[in-house]
């Protein structure tokens, strides 16, 4: 009312009649707060633009943890999940699913940011290099259009560093929140992004060489009925050429081979020898997995027990003709005939043991699935 009051003057004129002159102040007062008014509306900061990385990291950290329903995160080094976790791992046992694209870690501290946010419960997957170059989360997309929100974050390098500010850190950082009032093409294009990329990305497996001894070993193995009596010095670990090997099966599963190669992927880029043993780490759970399984026989043929699929990925999708094998003797005769590795072909199918294990003998069987259930844990905290 005294914007309107004071770019007329007229209301203040006829109200003050006999005092023009306290009129006339009042209405210049007016007109300079008017002025003044849309200035600020003109000049003001954008309430969904921050600067700076402290405003960055609290823009982040607000929807990174007060989602309803589900936070999409386009990551680098996932640096940030050192001090989310524990609001993190709030979100997802409240049921909302954190799912996170970053690349591959190649330090020990990288490493710990993604061990971070698997212990959180975060569903994560990697990517080489600079495959996504975009950096946000979108959060609650897949509730739909109207729900949506999206954090975008721009990171360019510092001409110059100094060393007295509180932020010294060697990048400038922009954000811009995207709101589904007048965002939302933004918004859908952003999940739609990350459901293409993350369809086609392996999924996060941590992989840490376990060096086991031979008494370590036998009391695994004993777990399997068939390996009870078995003794420390019938085990070795030992590299083993692959085309030399016999096998139990005579097919192995197609829908397996897949999860193989990422496995492979996953031995390279932590720099193990595949097969050795090793602690996986995926999804906030923890298992040991040994070696493929080889028991010699009498007349010198060595038999794959477990771990074929691994064996067969290996010498046919690589070059690698080798593998770290478990080897064991003196354990008795086998649950079928064994034939040449060569001699192993792929199945889009499941088959039966019967039909595909030659003179198959059931008593005899090696039911080494129960090593893999007593050897995983839950690493989630």
């Amino acid at each position: 009312m005294s914007f309107v009051v004071g770019v007329t003057g007229i209301s203040l004129q006829k109200l003050l009649v006999d005092h023009s002159g306290v009129s006339n102040m009042l209405s210049a007062a007016a007109f300079i707060a008017l002025v003044v008014f849309v200035a600020i509306q003109l000049f003001r900061s954008n309430p969904n633009k921050f600067k700076g990385k402290k405003k960055v990291d609290i823009a982040w950290r607000a929807l990174l943890t007060r989602a309803d329903s589900s936070v999409d995160v386009f990551g680098g080094d996932v640096s940030w999940a050192e001090g989310n976790k524990e609001s993190i791992s709030r979100r997802t046992q409240f049921g909302v699913v954190v799912r996170v694209l970053c690349r591959w870690p190649r330090t020990p501290a990288q490493l710990e940011h993604v061990r971070k946010l698997t212990q959180a419960g975060v569903k994560v997957r990697f990517y080489s290099g600079d495959l996504v170059r975009i950096r946000g989360l979108i959060v609650d997309a897949d509730i739909g259009a109207s729900a949506g929100t999206a954090l975008t974050v721009v990171k360019t390098p510092k001409r110059s560093i100094n060393v007295t500010e509180q932020d010294r850190s060697m990048f400038d950082y922009e954000a811009q929140r995207h709101l589904p009032s007048r965002d939302s093409n933004t918004i859908n294009m952003l999940h739609q992004l990350f459901e293409s990329i993350w369809e086609n990305l392996p999924e996060g497996v941590i992989l840490n060489g376990a060096s086991l001894s031979r008494g370590e070993l036998r009391n695994i193995l004993v777990r399997v009925p068939h390996y009870r009596s078995i003794k420390v010095n019938d085990i070795e670990v030992k590299g083993v050429a692959i085309h030399s090997l016999y096998s139990c099966c005579q097919t192995v599963k197609a829908t397996k081979l897949d999860r193989i190669s990422l496995l492979l992927e996953a031995y390279r880029r932590f720099t193990l020898d595949p097969f050795e043993a090793c602690k996986v780490e995926e999804g906030g759970k923890m298992v040991t997995l040994l070696p493929p399984i080889i028991e010699r026989q009498p007349d010198g043929r060595m038999v794959v027990i477990d771990g074929m699929h691994r064996l067969f990925q290996l010498a046919t999708r690589t070059d690698l003709q080798q593998s770290v094998c478990l080897v064991l003797s003196n354990v008795g005769p086998l649950p079928s005939q064994p034939i040449p590795f060569q001699e192993v072909r792929v199945s889009s199918i499941k088959i039966a043991r019967s039909e595909n294990f030659i003179n198959y003998n059931h008593d005899l069987f090696r039911d080494v699935k129960i090593i893999d259930r007593n050897l995983r844990t839950s690493i989630a905290s």
